[in-house]
């Protein structure tokens, strides 16, 4: 299996300030939420740098000491907890920033967009808009889910969503570019962009920027107005459960989920290539998603992002012990269980799709160190920090919590407006 050199392709910088203030920020709004010390604890790793951690190799961690918290030592903490004077109702009310939701693989399969949590409470001031691929290729569908007078969210629908990054690009790439209410707020109503890249959507949104930066996308508004990109649980040094997945070799592998569909057409909607060019697109896309692609990307980008723009990332990890294994209670936990068994001998630091070290935006030489930012790691798995249910079963993450705690923390970090 493909696997990253090593060169170039350590964390950020900054060490552990960042992830401090962050889990001061998730802490905080947990407790205002009424959660638990012992809740907490079940959400929540300590504060760390990556050089911290032993991930993966020989002398890798095998245990989360380094990082464990108690529910002791989580009352500690409560009690020695700085009052927050940033209100994370505030920042969505009054902020001027359009924050562009790139979401993962195969998003069109999805119950519930990444954020939906944030929008669900009454009078939510977000303004929600997704945008999609449209009936010509003229003009994108745009349709607002909710109307907020404060911070733009931007569930970007990019087309194709099984397939390879070289054929997406472009067309994602258009639907901002003629989008006429990202247009609008940033021409001329001052509002500034935000990337957000979850998991696919995270190599995606770096892809973008290096592509305008290079000059092989030209944009008319977008690169100058951006100010940052966050990366959720990243795909960004390559997965194992990919590597896995796309080898032919594989028991169970891509093209034999393909050839089935073929022969049994209703199993397509389960496995969500059901569409005819959503099963094309399947094989090639996973291996986009795996290390030998990806680490060849990173070389290739590492010196054509834009050094304007501020990079922030933050990850996940969960035990194995931490899973419901058994699939009729909880099917949604039980399939992420089964494809963490890909990285499980690589390294604890495991979301169930990607080990921690892959979800690490690389150290871009030409950015400033103070714009490159890790905010550390949530106890939960890949699914969790996104959706409270992706097929079935239920995820008891406290998502809206750390939606609050990523606004306060980017505005902490300078990603304002």
């Amino acid at each position: 299996m493909g696997r990253r050199s090593g060169a170039r392709t350590v964390a950020a910088a900054n060490g552990r300030y960042w992830s401090e203030r962050f889990f001061e920020s998730f802490l905080t709004e947990l407790q205002a939420d009424d959660h638990s010390p012992a809740d907490i604890a079940r959400w929540l790793w300590k504060p760390f740098a990556p050089s911290d951690l032993a991930v993966s190799g020989p002398d890798r961690d095998l245990s989360y000491h380094k990082v464990e918290a108690n529910a002791a030592e989580i009352e500690r903490y409560l009690d020695r907890l700085p009052v927050s004077r940033i209100h994370a109702g505030d920042l969505l009310r009054n902020q001027r920033l359009v924050l562009i939701l790139l979401p993962g693989y195969t998003h069109q399969t999805l119950q519930y967009p990444a954020f939906n949590e944030l929008v669900e409470p009454d009078r939510s001031p977000l303004d929600v808009l997704k945008l999609e691929p449209g009936k010509t290729a003229r003009r994108p569908s745009e349709t607002f889910t909710n109307r907020g007078m404060g911070v733009k969210l931007v569930y970007l629908a990019y087309p194709r969503s099984n397939a390879s990054i070289d054929v997406i690009l472009r067309p994602t790439f258009e639907m901002m570019e003629r989008s006429k209410n990202l247009r609008r707020w940033v021409q001329e109503d001052d509002f500034k962009i935000v990337f957000i890249g979850y998991s696919y959507g995270a190599p995606l949104a770096l892809e973008l920027l290096a592509a305008m930066n290079a000059g092989r996308l030209r944009d008319s508004y977008i690169l100058d107005n951006t100010i940052a990109l966050l990366t959720i649980n990243g795909d960004i040094g390559g997965s194992y459960l990919a590597d896995v997945v796309a080898h032919p070799e594989t028991t169970v592998n891509a093209q034999m989920a393909v050839d089935l569909v073929r022969r049994f057409p209703l199993l397509g909607g389960p496995l969500g290539i059901g569409d005819p060019q959503a099963r094309e697109d399947l094989v090639e896309g996973i291996k986009s998603l795996g290390h030998d692609v990806r680490q060849a990307s990173i070389e290739r980008l590492i010196d054509e992002v834009p050094t304007h723009v501020s990079y922030a990332s933050i990850s996940a990890f969960l035990p194995q012990d931490d899973y419901d294994t058994n699939p009729l209670s909880n099917f949604d936990d039980w399939s992420m269980y089964m494809q963490s068994l890909a990285g499980k001998d690589v390294s604890v630091y495991n979301d169930g799709q990607m080990i921690l070290e892959d979800t690490f935006l690389p150290n871009f030489p030409k950015v400033p160190k103070r714009q490159q930012i890790n905010f550390g790691a949530v106890r939960t798995h890949h699914w969790g920090v996104s959706w409270e249910t992706f097929n079935a079963g239920s995820n008891p993450f406290p998502r809206p919590a750390y939606y609050r705690a990523l606004m306060k923390s980017l505005y902490q970090a300078g990603i304002r407006h």
